[in-house]
């Protein structure tokens, strides 16, 4: 009788072993998936050197997203983050929807963002700076993020 009360308690804690080991399991393979929704990416961005307050900046980037959601139909809804990599925060700008209200569409298109002319922040004469830029869609969520080529900006 003892013998089995002993056999008894080995199975009940290989039983819960392998439960625990069953959950671990479906912990680790059930992970997230962080992976952007949709995806932009930079075609280009001129000129790349320039002098202070004399050109904008323009950027062309492409644009996929299987269901349409890019753009608001709400003017005030800024979902164009711009960010120079001078400054702490970025700007954010409107983008108007690319699809009709209520519609699933898969779409992919381009997107020209002008850049107004920078302008030199410190006291050279020459900075270098970079715009990192990402699009948020109608379900809140974030493309991933693109970066331009460095950019050189000459005292006028």
């Amino acid at each position: 009788m003892k013998l089995l009360n002993i056999s008894h308690l080995q199975y009940y804690k290989m039983r819960q072993f392998c439960l625990y080991l069953l959950i671990s399991l479906l912990l680790v393979c059930c992970k997230k998936n962080d992976d952007p929704i949709f995806t932009i990416n930079l075609e280009q961005a001129i000129p790349t050197t320039l002098i202070e307050f004399k050109e904008n900046i323009l950027v062309t980037i492409t644009y996929e997203h299987p269901d349409g959601y890019l753009g608001f139909y709400d003017p005030d809804y800024l979902s164009l983050e711009i960010k120079d990599s001078r400054l702490i925060n970025a700007d954010y700008y409107h983008l108007i929807p690319v699809n009709p209200p209520d519609h699933t569409l898969s779409t992919h298109g381009e997107v020209l963002i002008e850049i107004d002319s920078p302008f030199i922040l410190g006291v050279g004469s020459i900075e270098t700076l970079e715009f990192k830029i990402r699009i948020q869609d109608r379900e809140m969520r974030w493309s991933n993020q693109v970066t331009t080529p460095s950019i050189t900006v000459h005292k006028e």
